[in-house]
């Protein structure tokens, strides 16, 4: 409540709504802003699939970008690195399945390399990501 300066009634019934509102303004303005700027990643340009499965679990994910570089736990590594950090992952104890991101125009034998190298780390549940096409649903077998 608030006291209404040099009224007799004493305290005023009624709350002032105009600051809370720009303050919420101003937050949704913000966070409209800095929103986008949150998702990070390499721009990676997956390839089509007309069967493809969203897969929604812990499972990791290995990237490759267009220039061939490797992508793992938000940090670019070599091979040997990749597999190195794969094995003490597969050390943790539980198995989760590796996703492999590569982007369209990455040589066959480069992204076989890396699946080479997911596997000699010990994971056998090697799966790839794939983008939906437009206005097609995915369809599974």
């Amino acid at each position: 409540m608030a006291f209404t300066p040099g009224s007799k009634r004493g305290q005023m019934a009624d709350i002032n709504m105009t600051p809370m509102i720009d303050v919420m303004l101003v937050l949704l303005i913000i966070f409209m802003v800095a929103a986008p700027m949150l998702t990070t990643g390499v721009d990676v340009n997956l390839p089509e699939s007309r069967t493809g499965k969203s897969l929604e679990s812990e499972a990791l994910v290995v990237t490759l970008v267009r220039d061939g570089r490797i992508e793992f736990e938000k940090g670019f590594v070599r091979e040997e690195q990749l597999k190195r950090q794969l094995k003490q992952k597969a050390s943790e104890g539980r198995k989760r399945p590796v996703l492999v991101r590569a982007d369209h125009a990455i040589p066959y034998g480069r992204v076989i390399t890396v699946v080479d190298a997911i596997r000699e780390a010990g994971f056998t549940q090697v799966g790839f990501v794939t983008q939906g096409i437009p206005g097609e649903p995915a369809t599974s077998k």
